[in-house]
């Protein structure tokens, strides 16, 4: 399965990072405090992610097929 990671800098917090996999049927969320992932993270859809804004924050890194 190919999957495409891409991470975003929390613009309100320094320490926070949010990871965002586009998968086949969808998006999983996971985020990061200091390097260290919060909680299981969530399987949602493009609409949500877009609505809390983390498409606005600025990309970190960019991994293809992981």
């Amino acid at each position: 399965m190919s999957a495409q990671r891409i991470f975003y800098q929390d613009r309100w917090n320094p320490d926070k990072t949010w990871e965002v996999v586009k998968l086949v049927g969808g998006y999983y969320l996971r985020q990061y405090i200091k390097g260290k992932q919060f909680g299981r993270g969530i399987r949602t859809t493009k609409k949500y992610i877009q609505s809390i804004g983390i498409f606005d924050f600025e990309k970190m890194e960019v991994k293809q097929n992981v």
